[in-house]
């Protein structure tokens, strides 16, 4: 069930039923549970992946606009637009550059990273329509879903905690708890870069697990236009309008709005999903080599009957519950509303020798919204009820809030001269200022009859809120940092990578009157990669990367603040390029060592009634991945990849044993050829080896277990026209039944059944 924080304004009551009687929890019981789980999970990890190089029309245009050595020539400037769009438009599985993991715009051979990048023709086939079902099929990504909202994800075992627009660090939602950037919906985007290992360079704080990078889409010099309706399982509807214009003859001006809409059921009994975004940006070319550019993002994310946690997992008798997947507790009250706003603007120019110059300035807001109602308890196998103080009981909370993060960076890059020989260099500095604002109600007992966890009823009155006190928060971070990366090339098949980054990071929080500043300056974080071509399609490399994380939500026994943990990874790997690009390969090793790290202290508790927490040395990651990316043929895509780590504690305890220490995705299409050319299949199975949680440990009194399991999806396309395709995508083929959380809370949640979508889709 867990605890979470959210921000959103707090509704008042409009319920007119009567009011039951709202019962406090025992001491001890999700003491501090709202504020006990902490933002930040350390964690340590660094990852291999393979992508594809394969050149697309609209990488290659991006590409057109820097020569060999830099420099811009004047045809390509009197011509293209200065935008990056790689991918987009075209059938690929990969992209021909990427800056996600230095700024600098490298292959994916010359980057010294593990860098996986999700296209749009994927995201398309795929119909990965929110961002969580994008990295559930990315390569060492794993995720934890808690409920219906709240989805975390890791890397290596560890919580990703660093997301960016455009390669600008944002807080999106609650990261930890995952109430905001799963839910996403993926149709602003061109493409999705994940970059596993420390991203400190670019970030500042975070994790050494993996940053999330959006990358939105941009507005073309032609009219374009794209459409589609789909429906499907759970009455599910969804619909989606793109359209590309220019606002003046020569293209100079030209424009971009993206619209989508879903909603419909779900096989949870009364959960209804519903979210809805608009997403604008107009783009001016000022002179030649100067473009600005102004977007604006919405997203109302308002699902109705949301869910807490997941079901009682054990009987008072000591044996596990077993129910039908789509059991559900929340009431048609329950909801956790979420709202997210960006607005941006953009200024870049190209000079003639070669550089660029790019400025970009966010603002980001949102609003929570939450309401909900979940079940704790030991019930009787034979009734399902149970006497007090077991059985399964309604427990309550609400929360809500708001916050605004305004964001401010400028870089400069291009290409200089030493020794004879040309190298790279970016250098750039970043300010943030994020404020918000929330007030929680702690989870408390709704009534003290047990629930009858065998038909769930009957229906539970919304308890008077209003009558409860809050605890409010008001907190204020700010981040700041220069960082610099040269690119030095040593000889011609040996290229050095080395940077670093100077943070400032400064939070003041004050909870319920009590006040905490805490400030850190001048932290250093090292960057470097030494890259060597060993023929035309092999290359190897080495990196190594750092990164720190304050750990401003994690106190001690006495309600200190633990000092920041300090993060190391290691990274050798081999990659290699084939069919002249259009495939690639690529195997990593990884080590990170992590000091510092905030850990749980059992039945301890601060002075406030939190859960405590302690600094540990010595946590350790190790693990290896395998990717396969691109163009096995003509007309056929492939998708493959293997991760599989070990992490554990400096007490040689095993780290986060509730996630899968290995998973594997395939997924592939191909169009047939000849009188069937204009039909389209694929298909793809995914599998990851078993979780558990232990008694006694974590938020698991009792513990639980997943054993491993795999799914399968398939997928046809059929082109009716050049213009109009029919798709139908059929997911989780041999509806096998697994647990999406087993433990957490002494509860469990099923992921979902064979389900299907047929979409129509319209391309101009």
């Amino acid at each position: 069930m867990g605890c979470f924080k959210t921000t959103g304004k707090l509704r008042g009551s409009t319920d007119t039923r009567t009011e039951p009687t709202i019962y406090p929890l025992p001491d001890g019981l999700y003491k501090g549970a709202i504020r006990s789980t902490p933002r930040t999970v350390l964690g340590s990890a660094v990852a291999a992946v393979v992508l594809i190089s394969a050149q697309s029309a609209f990488a290659a245009k991006s590409e057109q606009r820097q020569n060999k050595d830099g420099k811009k020539t004047a045809q390509e400037t009197a011509t293209l637009p200065t935008m990056t769009v790689m991918g987009e438009g075209t059938d690929a599985y990969t992209i021909g550059k990427t800056a996600a993991a230095t700024r600098l715009p490298l292959s994916l051979q010359e980057t010294p990273q593990a860098v996986t990048v999700i296209t749009r023709q994927r995201i398309d086939d795929q119909q990965l329509n929110s961002v969580q079902g994008v990295l559930d099929n990315t390569t060492g990504i794993a995720s934890y879903q808690s409920d219906s909202e709240r989805t975390s994800f890791y890397s290596r075992g560890f919580l990703i905690n660093n997301v960016q627009y455009d390669g600008i660090p944002t807080v999106v939602g609650d990261v930890v708890n995952g109430s905001g950037i799963g839910s996403l919906d993926t149709a602003f985007y061109d493409q999705v870069e994940v970059v596993r290992g420390g991203s400190g360079l670019l970030t500042g704080t975070g994790n050494p697990s993996a940053a999330i990078n959006l990358v939105r889409k941009r507005p073309t010099r032609d009219f374009s236009a794209a459409a589609s309706i789909g429906a499907g399982s759970w009455d599910t509807h969804r619909g989606m309008a793109d359209i590309s214009t220019p606002l003046t003859e020569d293209g100079r001006i030209r424009a971009r709005i993206v619209g989508t809409y879903q909603d419909g059921h779900s096989y949870l009994d009364g959960y209804k999903p519903q979210r809805k975004g608009f997403y604008g940006i107009i783009e001016a070319d000022l002179t030649e080599n100067t473009t600005l550019s102004l977007g604006y993002d919405y997203q109302d994310i308002t699902p109705k009957g949301s869910t807490w946690g997941g079901l009682p997992l054990w009987f008072s008798d000591g044996t596990q519950a077993e129910y039908a997947r789509g059991k559900n507790y929340a009431q048609d009250w329950s909801h956790w509303d979420n709202t997210l706003k960006t607005a941006f603007a953009e200024i870049e120019h190209f000079f003639d020798n070669g550089w660029n110059l790019k400025a970009t300035a966010n603002q980001y807001r949102t609003e929570y919204d939450a309401e909900l109602l979940g079940l704790v308890g030991r019930p009787d196998r034979e009734t399902g009820l149970g006497s007090f103080p077991y059985g399964a009981r309604p427990v309550a909370l609400a929360s809500g809030g708001h916050s605004r993060q305004n964001t401010f960076d400028v870089m400069a890059s291009g290409p200089f001269e030493l020794l004879g020989r040309q190298h790279d260099l970016v250098v750039g500095a970043t300010s943030s200022r994020r404020t918000s604002s929330q007030e929680d109600i702690a989870p408390f007992y709704a009534g003290i009859a047990p629930v009858n966890v065998y038909d769930l009823g009957p229906a539970y009155p919304r308890p008077d809120f209003d009558a409860k006190t809050s605890v409010p928060t008001h907190t204020r971070v700010k981040q700041s940092g220069i960082y610099s990366a040269v690119r030095f090339s040593l000889a011609d098949p040996l290229k050095l990578i080395i940077g670093g980054r100077f943070s400032n990071y400064e939070i003041d929080d004050n909870v319920n009157g009590t006040s905490l500043h805490y400030k850190k300056s001048g932290e250093f974080t090292p960057y470097a990669g030494l890259v060597y071509d060993i023929n035309n399609t092999y290359s190897t490399y080495v990196s190594y990367t750092d990164i720190f994380n304050p750990q401003t939500d994690y106190r001690d026994s006495r309600g200190n603040v633990l000092t920041p943990s300090q993060g190391k990874t290691k990274e050798i790997g081999l990659k290699g390029a084939y069919m002249d690009g259009r495939l690639n390969a690529s195997v990593d090793l990884f080590e990170t060592k992590l000091d510092n790290a905030a850990q749980m202290v059992a039945g301890t508790y601060t002075p406030s009634g939190s859960q405590a927490y302690q600094g540990a040395d010595g946590t350790k990651s190790r693990g290896i991945e395998l990717d396969l990316q691109g163009e096995l043929a003509p007309g056929w895509n492939i998708y493959a990849g293997i991760a599989h780590f070990t992490a554990e504690d400096g007490h040689g305890v095993r780290l986060n044993s509730k996630l899968p220490r290995t998973t594997a995705q395939l997924f592939n299409t191909y169009q047939l050829s000849g009188d069937w050319h204009s039909l389209t299949l694929g298909g793809g199975i995914q599998w990851q080896s078993r979780f558990y949680q232990t008694a006694n440990t974590g938020t698991s009194t009792l513990g639980g277990e997943q054993g491993s399991y795999a799914l399968v999806s398939l997928m046809g396309r059929y082109d009716i026209t050049k213009e109009i395709n029919l798709a139908v995508n059929l997911n989780n083929v041999f509806d096998k039944k697994y647990a999406l959380q087993k433990g957490d809370f002494d509860t469990v949640s099923y992921g979902a059944p064979r389900n299907v979508m047929l979409t129509l889709n319209y391309k101009l």
